[in-house]
């Protein structure tokens, strides 16, 4: 059975709080966080509507999710999730109906088995997962949805949903009657504070998305593009269990083109282990780095000492960066940009933000316990080079605790 990702108390309480009776999710990370379970088809070329789970707010009804007929057999292979309640579906059926009037789909019997083979314990599941779920298929996602909705007993209730589609879908149906309110920031809301399921994952990702970076950083030599390196951090994280999303010198990547003897390089790597996020970020030089160059790592370190002041429940991502920024400012460091503080997890921001929000702009938000956060110390001057610094950091009952354990050594290779 796979682990139980959501922090459903919390979701029940932001839930009371906006008067909604349950949620619907579809996006993929929302499937995910609600069900534990990553859908075969969940790509960035895949297909609308495969999956959603729902989940009432009173955990007395029970929760459910809608698959597609072709993951029956890896339900078996990945774990089955935690929620009990799986509605499958297949294509239009003959007319036969369910006990609660909805259409039946067409049954679906899977591959063929061979009748003289000896089947391993896996394929024997296989086998009989196809038995069990005979005779259950609705026509579509939409259909199997409806089903989901009433047995959550949330048919008449007001919904939440992280797309409008589901909206116009449903209305287009008929024998179902839910009031859909789209807030996908609550959604993020409900994700900032972790399980300690999810805290568990998230120490993994930090540390593979770490020795991941310091691995390419070891590996920079004169004249290696950026290209090279993103590349072998990508084959690095792979080695580790993980995915690489982006390891970035900055926005506009090098200035030469290559790396250079002596030349200031902010490293910035994001990656991904089960699906969460680790970030992380340091600098790097060829060579013996400059003396502007060491009291700028300086700077950011002692910043970095400054934010640790304030890294405990009840203080604000604002308050934060300005403290960092103006710290490490009055040292001297006169054009340093305050530093971005955001929430990490299934999402690289993982906070509340409002349909259509433009990247970068989110609302402060108040540390509570079990969230994980990222402090962001990114600086470039051009025609002189780059400095970073970022950490991963697990919010505590009176503190904080480093997901990540990397030394905050200026590196030079």
């Amino acid at each position: 059975m796979s682990k139980k990702l959501i922090n459903q108390e919390r979701a029940e309480r932001i839930l009371d709080r906006e008067n909604i009776d349950g949620l619907i999710a579809m996006a993929p990370v929302n499937f995910y966080y609600v069900s534990g379970y990553w859908g075969l088809y969940n790509t960035p070329l895949g297909f609308d509507a495969c999956y959603f789970s729902v989940m009432p707010k009173d955990n007395n009804k029970p929760p459910g999710i809608i698959l597609p007929a072709l993951e029956v057999r890896r339900l078996e292979t990945m774990g089955k999730p935690w929620i009990e309640n799986i509605f499958l579906y297949s294509a239009k059926g003959d007319g036969e109906l369910f006990d609660d009037d909805a259409p039946k789909g067409q049954d679906y019997p899977g591959w063929p088995v061979d009748p003289k083979a000896s089947l391993n314990p896996l394929e024997e599941k296989w086998k009989s997962i196809i038995h069990e779920y005979r005779d259950s298929y609705s026509e579509n996602s939409i259909q199997a949805l409806i089903r989901a909705i009433k047995a959550a007993d949330l048919d008449g209730k007001r919904v939440l949903i992280d797309d409008l589609r589901i909206e116009k879908w449903l209305s287009e149906e008929l024998g179902i009657g839910v009031e859909c309110i789209f807030k996908p920031q609550l959604f993020n809301e409900i994700r900032m504070v972790k399980t300690n399921n999810e805290i568990e994952i998230m120490r993994e990702a930090a540390i593979i998305n770490e020795q991941s970076m310091l691995a390419a950083i070891d590996f920079m030599s004169e004249g290696v593009t950026w290209e090279e390196l993103e590349n072998f951090y990508m084959s690095e994280m792979a080695k580790r269990g993980g995915r690489g999303v982006y390891m970035m010198c900055g926005v506009g990547e090098l200035p030469n083109g290559v790396c250079r003897e002596g030349e200031p390089i902010m490293f910035d790597a994001l990656g991904q282990y089960r699906r969460y996020h680790g970030d992380f970020g340091r600098c790097a030089v060829i060579g013996d780095p400059s003396q502007l160059h060491i009291e700028r790592h300086q700077a950011i370190l002692e910043g970095w000492e400054k934010a640790k002041e304030f890294l405990k429940p009840g203080n604000t991502y604002d308050q934060i960066s300005a403290e960092v920024g103006g710290h490490i400012r009055s040292l001297g460091f006169d054009s340093f940009r305050n530093p971005v503080v955001h929430g990490l997890g299934l999402e690289h921001t993982d906070d509340p933000k409002n349909f259509g929000t433009q990247p970068g702009v989110k609302i402060s938000q108040s540390l509570e316990k079990n969230m994980v956060i990222n402090i962001d110390m990114p600086f470039t001057e051009i025609g002189w080079g780059s400095v970073h610094m970022e950490d991963t950091i697990l919010i505590t009952d009176d503190g904080f605790e480093r997901l990540s354990s990397a030394d905050f050594d200026l590196r030079s290779t």
